[in-house]
């Protein structure tokens, strides 16, 4: 699963669906957004690095807002970064946010 590669290593363990369809909605957001500008919002919401104006075009335009806090729930559920829950939620709006105004569009 793309989604799931972009956050978690092959070996690790993928919790059960929250709902019916969900890691498919996942799969989709991650296809949106492509491999290479996935782990950049990655990066940029748990290690706090910068996001190229291409990854904020493909992660508001390709991806949006739900799909982006979809995929952030479901980083949230993974042991390793649940710890971080608290860092997740205050940088997933300051993350997108950020690539509205780099775009140039409207919150």
């Amino acid at each position: 699963m793309m989604a799931a590669s972009m956050v978690v290593a092959d070996d690790e363990f993928i919790p059960p669906e929250p709902e019916p369809g969900f890691y498919e909605a996942l799969q989709k957001c991650g296809q949106k957004i492509g491999l290479e500008c996935g782990e950049s919002v990655v990066k940029a919401v748990l290690k706090d690095q910068d996001i190229s104006k291409k990854c904020c075009v493909q992660l508001v335009h390709k991806m949006g807002r739900s799909c982006h806090e979809d995929l952030l729930w479901y980083l949230i559920s993974q042991p390793k970064i649940g710890a971080n829950a608290t860092h997740v939620f205050i940088k997933r709006p300051q993350v997108y946010n950020s690539c509205v105004s780099k775009v140039g569009l409207e919150i």
